[in-house]
């Protein structure tokens, strides 16, 4: 509609991931960076080559172009060791160790 929200109602409709105080905004991106380079690196270089390709797609075409087999990274990842490390941890109840491999 182009109706401003604030940010409590913003969260509430999940568009924010959380809403946090401007003097703890650099300390909450710092957490959430950490996360990120804590995660697999293959998932999320695939993630970035992913949404780079399909941003402006329908739902349907993105699909396309994600099965379609011309996002190098997205391919790398699903054959990955770490692919195969994740649901073994997840299983075994253990951390998982990536490799990026």
């Amino acid at each position: 509609t182009g109706r401003r929200m604030s940010a409590a109602e913003a969260a509430a409709w999940g568009l924010v991931n959380r809403v946090v105080p401007l003097d703890g905004l650099l300390d909450a991106a710092r957490e959430l960076a950490a996360q990120i380079v804590a995660a697999a690196p293959l998932p999320i270089a695939a993630l970035k080559q992913v949404l780079r390709a399909t941003e402006s797609q329908t739902v349907e075409h993105g699909y396309r172009t994600l099965r379609g087999g011309g996002l190098p990274a997205y391919a790398a990842m699903l054959a990955s060791e770490d692919a195969k490390e994740g649901p073994a941890a997840f299983a075994e109840k253990r951390a998982p160790v990536w490799r990026g491999k």
